[in-house]
């Protein structure tokens, strides 16, 4: 019986350790500052939020092996609250930042991908430490919370909330423009 509690107290502690170093214990913290301008290669994706990852994948192999182009930062762009909309009707784009090109060097992608350049803007903004799935999952119950009670008190409009997943940096930048308008992200679903 001594045996088996000890298992278990190894086990809980692995586990605190392991979520500990996805970020279970980070603090977030929200700022306001200028993001942007990016240049932006993406995919529209219908449906649950979690079945993004193989899109953004995809998405990045094809840029490497296929384009010889490198991106060390991918992206979603999340359009609605799972806690409002049907999961099946979820709207949301995914793709890869491609840093040090022109959005002309990349038009003979455009027929595969969209491409676009997401504008500068004043945001509203969160960072969380990024060591894998599990710091993408903690991010969704620590950060999003602090994020839109920030929006909702500074009366800031519901913007699409942008994810970066910066791998260089080992970070998720939450990302909700203040300035940019409803007709700019609904243009990025056509």
């Amino acid at each position: 019986m001594k045996t088996i509690s000890i298992i278990i107290i190894l086990l809980i502690l692995s586990l605190i350790a392991y979520l500990s170093r996805h970020g279970l214990f980070s603090s977030v913290r929200i700022s306001e500052k200028n993001t942007g301008p990016l240049l932006i290669v993406y995919k529209k994706h219908i449906g649950e939020y979690k079945n993004v990852g193989p899109v953004m994948d995809k998405i990045y192999y094809d840029l490497k092996n296929n384009h010889s182009i490198d991106t060390t930062k991918g992206f979603g762009l999340y359009y609605d609250n799972p806690k409002e909309v049907n999961r099946d009707k979820l709207r949301s784009i995914v793709g890869c930042i491609v840093e040090g090109r022109s959005k002309e060097e990349l038009e003979h992608i455009t027929g595969k991908y969209g491409v676009q350049e997401h504008p500068g803007s004043n945001s509203v903004v969160a960072e969380f430490p990024y060591k894998g799935k599990a710091s993408i999952i903690l991010g969704i119950f620590k950060v999003y919370p602090k994020l839109l009670a920030y929006i909702n008190n500074e009366n800031y409009p519901h913007n699409p909330i942008m994810e970066v997943y910066d791998l260089p940096n080992q970070k998720i930048e939450y990302t909700s423009s203040i300035e940019l308008t409803a007709d700019f992200y609904d243009a990025l679903l056509q």
